[in-house]
């Protein structure tokens, strides 16, 4: 993502023009790494959102409703009690680089003026939310502690006077002479990453956007002219591929885009959906790594069933080898070891082998004993399979189900379906009451509602509770996926398309092509007793075969 400096520097210009002079309201740190600041301006009430999140860490305005946590962190409880009250007199940005500084002026208890420096260090996994007193210019609290330890350049603990992360010998993009950037021009080749090795605060994703529209323009000024573009931009856009959005800058650097008129707004509308996934993976780590342990298990099984099948696959020559000796046992002796006798079948001669130690009448026991024992392994492990594979698809059902995820409040739906499964221990529910999660709704080209379950929960509720007998259920044939509902008894073939290539876009089988659809009426379709969560069986239904792509169709709040 190319999130870098010369990005922020327009984040920093929105901030300035408002918020300089306003006073902080309210502190709130809804995430472990995230902190809100509730501004009062002349220009009314805004949030600020200050995150050191490794992936996304970032400061803009906020216009989205976080929870919070039933009890205040510490670092909360410091930035409340030294900045509530206090007013925001500037906003600066080192060297055009991801590091920026917001100064406020309050009163201690005593009525005393006291200047704090709230430090924003953007940096990957360095990324830190740091209060600095600034008369001793010492460490009141950060977001992330740091020992000499873990740095060697410099320890952010309280108490530790604050070191500034090592300065860049890189020029900066907002702030340069000409004769340092030919300078620059003359010492390195203007190629793809010249951007990102001269000045600090861009980025190679940068670099390389930058360098793909340079048509052999005179170097210097293209770079004059990009980079101002790109740091004092009064327009902002996510650019967009096929899967979706792939940037965020101050520039179009491709044809495909969103724009906006705030870099906040654009940065938010961004993150927001890529930052609430990476956090859904991240709660559900834990139930990944039981869904996958548990699929290697019964996929090991499945491995040793196939070949116990196998084995018995020869269970038939023990059968007639028995057949044979008592059809013949009148010319047979004990004591024989081998016995050359007609196959009736085939009326071709066949040997068999006889244990010496053993009568003929024992002999033809062993035989048919084997063949008993062959037969009664191959049933077994045939039963044993088919209850093997549909455990097998109902594993890769749910962790299809944590991919749907669109919110946190959807994983307890998932824990609880897999503590009535039994892969999880029952644990006491909390005393807070869980937000019931909704299926996926959509509106078809032709105004017909379609009903798209994120999980087994809501498959099972859409088809056997909220759908009616004539309304057309959907799903992927012998592939797992979401059911699909279409709630009409009289669509046209669009409508059936449309929904169609939800519920393979909503499959395993989604990155697939000619991917199979079954349909039925809702009647058609039955859960057995005692069926886990999401599976059913259906009957006269019609198969149709589709290449799945995001949804065109409108969906529904």
């Amino acid at each position: 993502m190319a999130l870098d400096g010369i990005f922020f520097s327009n984040i920093v210009k929105e901030l300035k023009d408002e918020l300089i002079g306003a006073k902080v309201n309210k502190i709130s740190q809804p995430e472990l790494d995230t902190v809100i600041l509730q501004m009062r301006g002349t220009g009314g009430n805004r949030k600020l959102l200050l995150t050191s999140n490794n992936a996304y860490a970032r400061i803009h305005y906020t216009d989205i409703a976080k929870e919070n946590p039933m009890q205040a962190p510490l670092f909360l409880m410091v930035l409340r009690k030294h900045l509530v009250g206090s007013k925001l007199v500037e906003i600066n940005q080192v060297n055009g680089d991801r590091l920026i500084n917001l100064n406020f002026i309050g009163y201690d208890e005593f009525g005393y003026d006291q200047a704090f420096t709230l430090s924003i260090e953007m940096m990957g996994k360095h990324s830190n939310i740091i209060l600095i007193r600034d008369k001793e210019g010492t460490i009141v609290d950060c977001i992330k502690h740091v020992s000499s330890l873990k740095n060697s350049y410099r320890s952010l603990l309280p108490g530790k006077t604050y070191v500034t992360p090592p300065e860049s010998d890189k020029l900066d993009p907002l702030n340069y002479t000409d004769d340092e950037l030919r300078s620059c021009l003359e010492s390195l080749d203007f190629e793809e990453d010249f951007f990102s090795r001269t000045f600090a605060g861009v980025s190679k994703k940068t670099s390389h956007y930058i360098y793909s529209i340079y048509q052999n323009e005179d170097p210097m000024e293209f770079t004059r002219h990009i980079l101002e573009s790109l740091g004092k931009s009064s327009r902002f856009f996510i650019l967009k591929s096929e899967k979706g959005f792939e940037d965020v800058t101050s520039y179009p650097f491709k044809e495909t885009y969103l724009e906006f008129d705030s870099p906040s707004l654009a940065l938010e509308t961004f993150v927001s959906e890529k930052d609430a996934k990476d956090r859904i993976k991240s709660k559900t780590s834990d139930l990944q790594k039981i869904l996958n342990n548990n699929l290697q298990r019964v996929r090991k099984k499945i491995e040793l069933l196939d070949k116990a099948i196998e084995d018995s696959m020869d269970k038939d020559e023990f059968r007639l080898r028995g057949e044979i000796l008592s059809a013949n046992v009148y010319a047979l002796k004990d004591g024989m070891e081998k016995a050359t006798l007609l196959n009736y079948y085939t009326n071709e001669d066949i040997e068999i082998r006889l244990n010496s130690s053993k009568t003929i009448s024992q002999n033809i026991e062993v035989y048919y004993n084997k063949y008993n024992k062959k037969k009664r392994s191959e049933v077994m492990a045939k039963g044993q399979k088919i209850l093997a594979l549909e455990e097998e698809d109902y594993l890769v059902s749910i962790l299809l189900s944590l991919d749907n995820l669109e919110n946190e409040n959807e994983i307890q739906d998932i824990r609880q379906e897999l503590m009535v499964a039994g892969y999880l221990r029952f644990k006491k529910p909390k005393s807070k009451k869980e937000k019931i999660s909704k299926p996926l709704h959509f509106r078809s080209s032709e105004g017909i509602d379609i009903f798209v379950g994120k999980n087994n929960t809501q498959n099972d509720y859409l088809t056997t509770k909220f759908a009616g007998r004539h309304d057309t259920w959907l799903h992927t044939k012998n592939i797992p996926g979401s059911h699909v509902i279409i709630r009409s008894d009289d669509f046209n073939n669009e409508t059936l398309l449309e929904a169609a290539n939800l519920a393979a876009y909503f499959s395993k089988a989604s990155k697939s092509t000619k991917v199979p659809v079954d349909y039925t009426l809702v009647k058609h379709v039955k859960k057995p007793s005692g069926a886990k969560p999401g599976m059913v069986i259906y009957s006269t239904n019609k198969t149709l075969y589709v290449d799945p792509e995001a949804p065109r169709i409108q969906r529904q709040e």
